[in-house]
């Protein structure tokens, strides 16, 4: 006995310690849940979370009390499991029940918080089964069905309630999808309320009060009973310039109006001249028809039939006007995937009534309709969403309506998005010379562009890795390649670029071939004429300004030997000689005789300035060159001479050179005396010899006093006049 207890107190001492550092007692399961199943055999099925490990061991029981019968019934979970299926008979099925979970370990116990239901309310029926749909006799808009639950289920009838959803088959009706949800106390029902003539597609689910729906049914479709259509159709009249005698072609498109009802699931349109539809222009089941008018027709009527009857005539006018002013601007815009924004700008000068916007879908041979709005006059915007898809190029219109015609349409292309093209051009040769190479390429079709091309770039490179790129216009073909070495081997592709990005193409190789006598032609004779050219206008130039050319090149230098110097005159001598800016002596003046008198000397400072104004008839030239009157025209006009007054050296004179005129009348120049065994005839530029040693003294003077060096007096020696004349001390 003692030692039973010593093992007892040593336990509780144990489980005392393991409880405060290592364990802790069990944690209630959540989240109890339970579900009865009506297919037989009939069962409970209840679900828990269990709580968190305790790291000790830890057993579940669940419990189930039936309060009605004062019944209780104990399961043992096993231990990881946290579901139990409980059997029919031992759960009522319109009796409440009350149902937990314990959980217990050596460190204590716990237990959910207790779930009363009702076990038919926690039941989910299986789904049920549509029989019929079809219409209520001699009632419009009206639909009979009836309907079934499984056969283990089909003894479920009291509190059962119903789901039932109707939609249009056909998806442009605009009729919203029925919802309708009551309590049933029969397999069979009516619904009203429907549209006439109308396939709809029916659907329903049950379930006990407040129990979990059960699946959705079988699909099952009937129509309702058909009727006359009613309202007008919204319509849009687009013509097409004719040629010739063939006139022009109309495209009438149409859809139903808010108000529009076709009340039949058969229904074709009429398109007629008058309103009892008469005269048929065309019959068809579409939404769109294109004839021929005759001419002078302002109106057509559209009519839609079904088997019970037709509906009124819509009007269509036929506007003879068509060519007045656009919308100034327009921009189309992605919105997503499937839709496009649409913006414009009213026309400046006009008022329109209203605008039609127009949707087309491109495609590789022409284009064709999508869609249709017809808006008020004060819209500036429009969302384009029916039928539009992603890399799919669109044609969005806007036409204004005026109350006298319409507006010619502004167009733009666009996408709700775009990426890179499917295919990229491969490039073609066209021809190739020794330096250049032209290229051409076809156009990628419509449905492979993926978004608008924003341009092509041509690359190509030769055997040195020397790589070029030439930027090509998106509507160009066609590109030439300059720049080429002859005899080489070059490499070409061709990008294509969209806003989503860029795909390249195909690499050709291409070889230029040598420098033939043809090119060689088209060099030479160009370079030829070019020459030509410039040396014609050398010549004309020279021909024009040949007096200027001829005294630049030889400056004309007097020949006094074979001249007569009395025609000389200032003006003539000077015409041909040139001046420098830079020098200080003025223009030359050419005289008959010079006296060289020094002012230095002081005996002729002494005197009298009178005295250079009186000269006595004696020459000053010397002995050699004393002379009579020389008249080589027999007049014998006597001509003056000049003494040359200098002040000083060369370097120091003045800027204008003092000379006073002589009273002499003795002539320049003579022939010899008639004594004289040989005339004075001096060849051109012949120097003139000089008697005694004062040729060797000419201007000796001049020289002493300037210091001029060798080279500048053998200048002197080329002009023998003037060489001829002795510089003596007066």
């Amino acid at each position: 006995m003692m030692a039973s207890l010593r093992l007892s107190a040593f336990v509780l001492l144990f489980l005392t310690q393991l409880k405060g550092h290592l364990a802790d007692p069990p944690s209630g399961p959540q989240n109890l849940t339970c579900q009865t199943n009506l297919t037989e055999p009939i069962t409970m099925h209840c679900r828990w979370t269990p709580g968190s490990d305790t790291l000790i061991p830890t057993s579940y029981t669940f419990h189930t009390e039936i309060r009605s019968k004062m019944e209780r019934y104990n399961y043992s979970i096993p231990p990881g499991v946290n579901n139990i299926i409980i059997p029919r008979t031992e759960i009522p099925l319109y009796d409440k029940i009350q149902v937990y979970v314990k959980a217990q370990n050596a460190l204590g116990q716990v237990t959910t918080p207790p779930l009363l239901l009702d076990p038919m309310e926690a039941a989910k029926l299986d789904p049920p089964r549509i029989e019929s749909v079809k219409p209520e006799p001699r009632r419009y808009g009206c639909l009979m069905y009836s309907w079934s639950l499984c056969a283990d289920q089909a003894w479920v009838l009291v509190k059962l309630e119903m789901e039932l959803h109707l939609k249009p088959v056909d998806r442009t009706v605009s009729d919203e999808e029925k919802v309708r949800v009551k309590t049933v106390r029969n397999k069979k029902g009516v619904e009203c309320g429907l549209l006439h003539g109308t396939e709809y597609q029916a659907q329903i689910r049950v379930r006990y009060r407040q129990s979990p729906w059960s699946e959705w049914s079988n699909q099952a479709r009937g129509s309702t009973l058909e009727k006359a259509p009613t309202g007008h159709l919204d319509t849009w009249l687009k013509v097409s310039e004719g040629q010739g005698s063939a006139g022009n072609t109309f495209e009438l498109v149409w859809k139903p109006s808010k108000q529009f009802r076709a009340n039949g699931r058969t229904v074709y349109h009429v398109v007629s001249l008058a309103k009892k539809s008469v005269s048929k222009i065309c019959v068809t089941r579409e939404r769109h028809c294109t004839f021929k008018l005759p001419r002078g027709a302002r109106k057509v009527y559209l009519t839609a039939v079904n088997p019970a009857g037709r509906s009124k005539p819509t009007e269509v006018p036929v506007y003879t006007n068509r060519a007045l002013l656009p919308v100034s601007s327009l921009r189309v815009l992605p919105h997503g995937d499937t839709e496009l924004l649409v913006e414009w700008s009213s026309p400046l000068a006009s008022s329109p009534i209203g605008y039609v916007l127009e949707c087309r879908q491109q495609r590789d041979r022409g284009s064709s309709f999508v869609s249709f709005h017809l808006l008020d006059r004060n819209q500036s915007s429009a969302s384009v969403s029916g039928g539009i898809e992603p890399y799919t190029p669109y044609e969005i219109s806007v036409y204004p309506k005026y109350k006298d015609g319409v507006g010619l349409p502004r167009t733009e292309t666009a996408y709700s998005r775009q990426k890179a093209p499917s295919s990229a051009p491969t490039p073609k040769l066209i021809q190739i010379w020794h330096s250049h190479a032209e290229l051409s390429w076809d156009e990628i079709p419509v449905t492979q562009r993926n978004g608008i091309i924003q341009g092509y770039r041509v690359f190509y490179w030769n055997e040195h890795g020397d790589t070029k790129v030439i930027e090509v216009k998106a509507t160009e073909r066609r590109e030439v390649l300059k720049d080429l070495k002859p005899l080489t081997m070059y490499k070409a592709f061709i990008m294509v670029s969209t806003w989503g990005g860029s795909l390249n193409g195909s690499t050709v190789t291409l070889e230029t071939g040598s420098v033939d006598a043809f090119g060689i032609v088209l060099i030479g004779i160009p370079a030829c004429v070019g020459i030509t050219l410039v040396f014609i206008f050398i010549m004309l130039t020279s021909l024009s300004k040949h007096e200027w050319l001829k005294r630049f090149l030889w400056p004309k230098i007097p020949d006094p030997a074979n001249s007569s110097i009395r025609k000389w005159s200032t003006t003539e001598l000077l015409q041909d000689t040139q001046p420098e800016k830079n020098s200080p002596e003025p223009g030359l003046v050419f005289l008959s005789h010079f006296s060289v008198v020094d002012l230095t000397d002081k005996k002729y400072l002494q005197n009298d300035k009178d005295h250079w104004l009186c000269h006595d008839n004696e020459s000053h030239l010397h002995p050699s060159q004393s002379s009579r009157p020389f008249d080589s025209d027999g007049m014998g006009e006597p001509v003056p001479y000049a003494t040359l007054v200098f002040s000083g050296p060369y370097q120091s004179q003045p800027p204008h050179p003092t000379y006073l005129r002589s009273e002499s009348t003795q002539p320049l120049l003579e022939e010899e005396e008639p004594q004289s065994p040989m005339p004075f005839n001096p060849q051109p530029y012949e120097n003139i010899p000089v008697q005694g040693e004062m040729a060797e003294h000419a201007f000796s003077e001049y020289e002493e006093n300037s210091g001029v060096d060798k080279e500048e007096r053998q200048l002197w020696v080329d002009f023998p006049l003037l060489n001829s004349l002795a510089m003596n001390e007066v």
